[in-house]
């Protein structure tokens, strides 16, 4: 009991200590993110034991992957920056729930089953965090894969129309104002690049690579090969994608459903044994 007691106040002594050290040295960095992640009152703390450990060098391939799903999310240009702070805010958590497991281990008089389960939610959650963030990238991916059909489809009436494909990617942007469109963000983004005169194939490689979805690769790569000729070679060609796109989204909502139907079975079991003990309950106390 002595001993959970003493690491307590070691784990607390450490951080307060840290901090004082650390002072305002990180205060830009946690001012720029205060309102993307949590236990950000702990940020400078855990950016200092990365800094001066070489968290992010020494586990280059682990964090690698985080950093990945982060360009996928934010961007090449603060990618870095979000994997740094996503990999503080692991070590933040993991250092409240170390502290948890053994002040919740003292006040129970130094119960070991709370000691374990303490632990295994120490090692647990920051998988599970991981593991969110996989989550994300995926829904973020399906949402542009869902939206993409409608935007080519516009496209194809506005070239078919008369207009340029850069004039069309500028009308569905400004046509279209949903704030919470992965997919609308992106095309603003590569609209901007074009009003300030930044050749077209880069802006659009860039958009592909932002995205990170192969049919976004496929519409970039289609509309670079046909734009210049423009005419039916290119509403031909983004008729096709187009098609192509719209079976995809139908296996989307498809897998969703199946997804949400699978869902529904475990608390259809609880009702149907809660019945039961209601309807044989009765049938048992007779008996």
């Amino acid at each position: 009991m002595v001993v959970y007691g003493i690491l307590t106040l070691i784990i607390i002594g450490i951080y307060f200590g840290i901090s004082v050290k650390v002072g305002k040295q990180y205060d830009v960095v946690v001012e720029d993110f205060k309102n993307d992640y949590p236990l950000m009152f702990m940020a400078p703390v855990s950016l200092f034991i990365i800094d001066n450990l070489k968290i992010m060098e020494r586990l280059y391939s682990q964090i690698a992957k985080i950093q990945q799903k982060m360009i996928s999310l934010y961007g090449n240009r603060t990618a870095l920056q979000h994997t740094r702070m996503y990999v503080a805010q692991l070590i933040s958590t993991s250092l409240v729930c170390l502290l948890g497991t053994f002040l919740f281990t003292l006040l129970a008089e130094g119960d070991v089953t709370i000691f374990i389960v303490g632990i295994l939610f120490t090692v647990l959650i920051p998988y599970a965090m991981i593991s969110k963030l996989s989550s994300q990238e995926k829904e973020r991916k399906e949402k542009i894969l869902t939206e993409l059909p409608e935007v080519v489809n516009k496209i194809i009436l506005l070239v078919n129309a008369g207009e340029t494909v850069q004039q069309a990617l500028i009308r569905c942007v400004t046509q279209t104002n949903d704030p919470n469109s992965p997919l609308i963000k992106e095309l603003t983004e590569t609209v901007n690049k074009m009003v300030s005169n930044e050749p077209f194939h880069q802006v659009l490689n860039d958009l592909s690579k932002k995205c990170g979805v192969q049919e976004i690769s496929i519409f970039t790569t289609t509309v670079l090969l046909n734009y210049r000729k423009g005419g039916n070679d290119l509403i031909l060609a983004l008729r096709e994608l187009s098609h192509e796109l719209w079976e995809k989204r139908k296996a989307i909502s498809k897998t969703k459903g199946e997804e949400a139907s699978s869902k529904l079975v475990f608390p259809l079991i609880l009702i149907f044994v809660a019945v039961m003990i209601i309807v044989g309950y009765p049938a048992l106390t007779i008996l």
